[in-house]
C-alpha cells in the first residue's frame, strides 16, 4: 500500500504542474503584450492541441497496458515504432494546423504558428510508457518538469522586456526534448527507428485506428462544447465555460489514479488474473468518482467565487449536474481505458465516443437554447451517460462471448476476490 500511495503521489504532481505552468506565463504575456497576444496564443494552442490528438494516434489508450508486461528492450522498440508513426502523421496534420493558426492571427501570426507547432509535437513524448511501467518520476523528469522550467524561464524573460517569441520557442523545446530523453532512458537504438518499412508502418497506423477514433470523437464534443453552447444561447457561455473549466481541473487530478491502475492491471501476465484486476480497478474508480462528484456538487459554488473573483455564480442545480458528470466520466474512463482495453475491445471505446459526440453536440445546443448554461451542462451529462451505457453493453457482450467459448470461468470471479493488493 505504501508503494501504491508513493506512485499515486508521484502521478499527482503531473496534473498539478501541467495546470500551473500556463498560469506562470499568462500574467507576463498579458502585462507586456496585451490580451490580443494571449488570444493568438490560445488559438495556436487550440489548433495545435487538436492536431496533437491525431498525432498521438491513441498510443496512450491502447499501449500503456501492453508495455506494462514487456521487457525493457521491447519497450524501447515499441517507443521507436510509436515515434516513427507519430512523425509520419504529424507532417500532413501540422501542415494544416500551422498555416491556419498563422492566418487566423494576423497581428501575431508567427507566434500562433509556432505555438500550434509546439502543441502538436507535444504528443511525441513517452508518458504513456512510463504510465505502464508505473514510473511517475520518469514521467516528471522527462516531460513535465522540463516544460515547467522552460515556461517559467520564458515568462521571466518576457516580463524583463525580451521578445514574446521566447514563449513559443520554450514550448517547442519542451515538446522536442521529451522524446529524445525518453529514447535514452528506454534504450531505444537508431536501428529501431529504421526498422519499420512502408507497409508495416501503414499497418501499425491502421492498427491504432480504433484508439485514434476514440480520442478524436471525444475531443469533438468536449472541445466544441463551449462553442455549441454559445450557438444555442449567448447567455449560456459564461456559466457553461466556467463550470466546465472547474470540472476539468478536478477531473484531471481525480483521474490520476488511472495512471496507477493501468500499470497495475497491465503488468499481470495471466489473462484471467488481468481481467480480475481490471474489474477491481473499475469498482475502485467508480467509488472514487461518485464521492468526488458529490463533493464537487457541494463545493463548486464556493470554488467559483474564489477562482473567478465573484464574477460567476453557479446555481445549485448546475453544480449538481456537473458533479454527476464528473462521477460518470470517472466511471467511464475505467470501464473504457482499463476494462475494455483488458478485454480486447478498444473498438467499443471508439463507438462509445462516437455516440457521445453524436448525442452530446445537439444535446448541448438544445439544452442551452431552452435552459441556457444549466441546460447545456445537462446536455453534456446526457452525452457522458450515453458513452458509459455503450461501454457497459460492450462489456456485457464480451463477457457472454468469453462464457460461450469457455474462456470466462469461475477463476475470474475467484481471483477477483482473492487478488492481493499491489505491493
Amino acid at each position: 500500500m505504501r508503494a501504491l500511495l508513493s506512485v499515486l503521489v508521484g502521478y499527482l504532481a503531473v496534473p498539478v504542474l501541467n495546470a500551473v505552468s500556463p498560469l506562470i506565463a499568462l500574467p507576463a504575456i498579458t502585462a507586456t503584450h496585451g490580451g490580443a497576444a494571449w488570444s493568438a496564443i490560445a488559438i495556436g494552442q487550440s489548433l495545435g492541441g487538436t492536431a496533437g490528438v491525431i498525432i498521438e494516434l491513441g498510443w496512450g489508450l491502447s499501449g500503456s497496458q501492453r508495455v506494462a508486461r514487456m521487457s525493457a528492450r521491447n519497450r524501447g522498440r515499441v517507443f521507436a515504432i510509436s515515434l516513427v508513426t507519430k512523425l509520419v502523421v504529424a507532417v500532413p496534420v501540422l501542415a494544416v494546423a500551422v498555416p491556419t493558426a498563422f492566418m487566423l492571427t494576423p497581428d501575431f501570426g508567427v507566434i500562433a504558428a509556432l505555438i500550434a507547432l509546439a502543441s502538436g509535437l507535444a504528443a511525441l513524448g513517452a508518458g504513456w510508457i512510463f504510465v505502464g511501467m508505473m514510473r511517475p518520476r520518469l514521467f516528471l523528469v522527462t516531460e513535465v518538469l522540463p516544460r515547467t522550467v522552460l515556461v517559467a524561464a520564458s515568462a521571466f524573460a518576457i516580463s524583463s522586456g525580451l521578445p514574446l517569441v521566447l514563449y513559443p520557442v520554450a514550448l517547442l523545446l519542451a515538446s522536442l526534448s521529451p522524446p529524445v530523453t525518453a529514447a535514452l532512458v528506454l534504450g531505444t537504438r537508431p536501428a529501431d527507428l529504421r526498422a519499420l518499412g512502408p507497409r508495416r508502418l501503414a499497418a501499425v497506423i491502421r492498427m491504432q485506428g480504433h484508439a485514434l477514433s476514440t480520442n478524436v470523437f471525444s475531443s469533438i464534443y468536449l472541445s466544441l462544447g463551449t462553442t455549441v453552447a454559445t450557438l444555442g444561447s449567448v447567455n449560456a457561455t459564461l456559466l457553461y465555460a466556467s463550470v466546465d473549466r472547474l470540472k476539468r481541473m478536478v477531473q484531471q487530478v481525480v483521474l490520476t489514479q488511472q495512471y496507477v491502475l493501468k500499470g497495475w492491471v497491465g503488468r499481470e501476465v495471466d489473462p484471467a488474473q488481468r481481467v480480475a484486476r481490471a474489474i477491481r480497478a473499475t469498482l475502485v474508480t467508480a467509488v472514487v468518482g461518485v464521492l468526488c462528484g458529490a463533493a464537487f456538487g457541494f463545493a463548486a459554488p464556493a470554488a467559483a467565487g474564489f477562482v473567478f473573483s465573484g464574477t460567476v455564480a453557479i446555481p445549485p442545480l448546475a453544480a449538481a449536474i456537473a458533479g454527476a458528470n464528473l462521477a460518470v466520466v470517472c466511471v467511464s474512463m475505467a470501464t473504457g481505458a482499463v476494462l475494455l482495453v483488458t478485454l480486447g475491445r478498444v473498438g467499443a471505446i471508439a463507438r462509445s465516443a462516437a455516440v457521445g459526440a453524436a448525442i452530446g453536440l445537439p444535446a448541448i445546443f438544445v439544452g442551452a437554447f431552452l435552459w441556457e448554461g444549466t441546460g447545456a451542462l445537462a446536455g453534456q451529462l446526457l452525452a457522458e451517460i450515453a458513452v458509459i451505457l455503450v461501454q457497459l453493453w460492450a462489456i456485457r457482450a464480451r463477457r457472454r462471448e468469453l462464457i460461450r467459448s469457455g474462456r470466462w470461468t469461475s477463476s475470474v470471479r475467484i481471483r477477483e476476490a482473492s487478488t492481493p493488493a499491489p505491493e
